[in-house]
């Protein structure tokens, strides 16, 4: 297998996590919690560095609640990457871009109304010497809303 398609496939592993609904915070789906951050900060995309373990748009508020997701998409980086052989100090850059304002796609009208806008996820990985692993997602959300949703019950300390 070349080594771009190593990082590729660690991008398609953590691209579908991220974009799958048990991709929890407290019990609600993460995109749905980082949709409300980027309305609440005016902006169409968050940006989130697994090997520096931040976001943009960064706020003192934002940083604690997001920890734990943060975390848990850095775990299985790790693992990830150990499976496909590469060393964890080899990456350069892992980033999980979720951009809520993509340009549109035909769909039916009913859609918007039912599960919310679309959003596309961007995974990038990169490492010394190989080409860039990058894979995207697409999908639709609304932002959290607790009144709206149903919790998870399934316990919140589950490990990558």
């Amino acid at each position: 297998m070349s080594n771009g398609a190593r990082l590729t496939n660690i991008a398609s592993g953590l691209c579908g996590a991220f974009g799958s609904r048990n991709n929890d915070l407290d019990g609600y789906w993460s995109i749905g919690k980082l949709r409300s951050l980027a309305v609440e900060h005016d902006r169409t995309t968050i940006v989130i560095d697994l090997l520096d373990l931040s976001m943009q748009p960064l706020s003192s508020a934002s940083v604690p609640v997001f920890a734990p997701v943060l975390a848990r998409y850095r775990c299985l980086l790790a693992k990830l990457a150990g499976l496909t052989g590469i060393p964890f100090d080899e990456l350069t850059a892992a980033r999980i871009t979720v951009d809520f304002a993509p340009p549109p796609w035909p769909r039916t009208s009913y859609y918007t109304q039912q599960w919310g806008d679309q959003f596309v996820l961007t995974v990038a990985i990169h490492a010394n010497g190989r080409t860039a692993g990058i894979v995207r997602h697409a999908g639709y959300c609304r932002p959290h809303d607790p009144a709206c949703e149903t919790r998870s019950t399934r316990p919140a300390n589950c490990q990558c």
